[in-house]
């Protein structure tokens, strides 16, 4: 291992040591295999016939009003899903963390007073959502809080932007699969947000959060890649930052969501907007880049590609995959000259190339079961149009059910 200098100051050394923990325990690294199979043993799925409007898997819930009426009805409709959300966090805070929920709940207290400086208009969405689902607001508060408690247990995800030139009809498209553990699958809701003086929101988040990956009626859309610089501080949680994004009706101020708020952890926001610009916004407690594209397509995974970021990156190192899905994208991109679509992309998100560490990532069964991450779901989105298509299980299952902003 390398040598940690670990200060002695607020969240830094308990976040420090969960990160050593996970760097050596992350059943993302073979050393965990139970059984040992060798890949070739492996049956690789045939990738199915895309199916665009399969019945929807996801619920769609759909809130107006006041903060706290939207995070009400929201917690509401969402109540079950919310309870299994909690359950699974709790889980996996055990299981990476060594932390139980009310210890989970004591740290993601610590993030409160920032988030009330920065974000007080989620403080109460927060609190409708516990009163609709008849939860706690510390157990809503530590759910939006879910990435920082866990800090290095890093989603390990897949993501393309097509601007207009390369895109159907000239649209702008965005699509990422969002690669975790199965058991999560039950656990999402597409949310459309419906607000006074803000942007309308059409998003799939986990029950219970305030933030992630969708688009909004000016035209902005944003999905993620979990990357880390193995340390973090108390800032401003990285879904809150999401929303703040997806509130955003300028490129500007999408850059501004991230660039002026005190940064709790580290993530790359893929953005695409309507008026066609596209960028990689990668980011550190710390540090700050935007990657910009010039009229070709943007592909990340969970690796810095700034020079400014990229020397202190420590996810590539425990997510090798990282760099073989990254390099799937861009043989891909070189092999499709032509317009791309939403078809297009849920084809690549299919792909099966170093199964099954691949970019459709399947549960490998040489790891040990509770570890195993797999492709949870994929999504695209026509920018453009502001519509959201999202599978139901793995790409290569091709169900996929259609949202209209």
């Amino acid at each position: 291992m390398f040598p940690i200098r670990i200060k002695k100051n607020m969240l830094g050394e308990r976040m420090l040591r969960r990160q050593l923990f996970l760097g050596v325990a992350s059943g993302l690294l073979v050393g965990q295999a139970t059984q040992a199979r060798i890949v070739s043993d492996l049956v690789v799925p045939k990738v199915q016939k895309l199916r665009l409007n399969a019945q929807a898997y996801y619920p769609l819930i759909e809130v107006h009003g006041t903060a706290y009426e939207r995070g009400k009805h929201y917690g509401t409709l969402a109540s079950e899903a919310i309870k299994r959300n909690i359950a699974f966090y709790s889980a996996a805070f055990k299981k990476s963390a060594n932390i139980d929920w009310q210890q989970a709940q004591n740290l993601a207290k610590k993030f409160l007073p920032v988030i009330e400086k920065f974000c007080p208009t989620y403080i109460e969405e927060m609190k409708g959502i516990a009163a609709g689902s008849r939860r706690s607001f510390e157990d809503i508060l530590t759910l939006n809080c879910r990435s920082e408690v866990l800090f290095a247990k890093a989603d390990a995800c897949s993501c393309i932007i097509i601007p207009s030139e390369r895109g159907k009809n000239g649209h702008v498209f965005m699509g990422q699969t969002w690669d975790w553990m199965a058991s999560a699958r039950q656990n999402s809701v597409v949310l459309k947000v419906h607000q006074e003086g803000e942007p309308t929101i059409l998003m799939i988040c986990e029950a219970g959060m305030v933030g992630g990956k969708g688009l909004n009626s000016e035209g902005i859309s944003i999905c993620l890649n979990a990357t880390s610089v193995g340390k973090g501080k108390i800032g401003v949680p990285l879904h809150l930052m999401m929303r703040k994004v997806l509130d955003s009706s300028l490129a500007t101020e999408a850059i501004k969501a991230v660039s002026m708020l005190l940064r709790a952890g580290s993530g790359a926001f893929n953005i695409a907007t309507r008026s066609d610009f596209e960028m990689i916004l990668e980011f550190s407690p710390d540090q700050f880049d935007v990657i910009m594209s010039k009229r070709e397509p943007l592909i990340h995974t969970n690796h810095y590609l700034s020079p400014l970021i990229a020397p202190f990156d420590k996810a590539k190192s425990f997510i090798p995959s990282t760099f073989t899905r990254y390099n799937t994208m861009e043989k891909w991109l070189k092999k499709h000259s032509g317009k791309i679509g939403e078809k297009e992309i849920f084809n690549l998100l299919s792909n099966h190339d170093n199964y099954p560490e691949s970019i459709c990532y399947h549960e490998d069964p040489r790891i040990t079961e509770g570890e195993r991450y797999c492709s949870v779901y994929a999504m695209v989105m026509d920018v453009t149009s502001g519509k959201l298509w999202v599978t139901d299980g793995y790409p290569c299952e091709g169900k996929v059910s259609e949202y209209q902003l």
